[in-house]
């Protein structure tokens, strides 16, 4: 049989490209499998339950290497986990296929690369973050502001009959800042 993983890291990217694969392959969406988390984590369960389901002699499908993960230890094991129940990997653009010898050969280099590829960024991130920190630039998220958070909570709790949204535009404060704090301090709506 042959399957389809799909994997959205983020809530911008589309995963329609990845589906139109599997219906160019005529592969059923029963036999489709769509994750939407980040490659580096690997609690995901649409892969869990693809490789739960799969059999000696299946096929996997990918439109591309990165859609299975970017960690090398992580990309290695679940090929060492294909190869063991003799099942075929397709990586479509990269135009891989594991049921050969070099197609795993180029395999384990690609996987190499995407994480080599993945540590340069997140070198180039610390770097940059090191100099914001050597020139004195503030980090993370801004502080809020106490005063207006104990005003918001003073409304928040109290009988001024604000509702959320007038207590954000009073104060400038999101939703979910407000109802971290209140959650914190204990404090119920009035």
């Amino acid at each position: 049989m042959q399957f389809l993983y799909a994997r959205c890291s983020t809530k911008q990217q589309n995963e329609d490209r990845q589906l139109e694969a599997a219906r160019k392959l005529g592969i059923p969406e029963s036999q489709v499998f769509l994750d939407k988390a980040s490659g580096k984590n690997a609690d995901r369960p649409a892969l869990k339950d693809m490789l739960s389901r799969l059999r000696e002699g299946d096929e996997v499908y990918v439109t591309e290497l990165s859609r299975l993960g970017r960690n090398t230890r992580d990309l290695l094991d679940l090929m060492e986990t294909f190869k063991n129940k003799k099942i075929g990997i397709h990586s479509l653009s990269e135009d891989i296929d594991t049921s050969t010898p070099s197609g795993e050969l180029v395999f384990s280099i690609f996987a190499a690369v995407a994480t080599f590829q993945r540590q340069i960024i997140l070198e180039a991130a610390e770097e940059g973050r090191e100099a914001a920190r050597k020139q004195g630039k503030p980090l993370g998220r801004p502080k809020v502001d106490a005063d207006k958070l104990d005003y918001a909570m003073h409304l928040f709790s109290g009988d001024s009959g604000k509702s959320i949204k007038q207590i954000c535009e009073l104060t400038g404060l999101s939703r979910s800042t407000i109802y971290r704090e209140a959650e914190k301090r204990g404090l119920a709506r009035a």
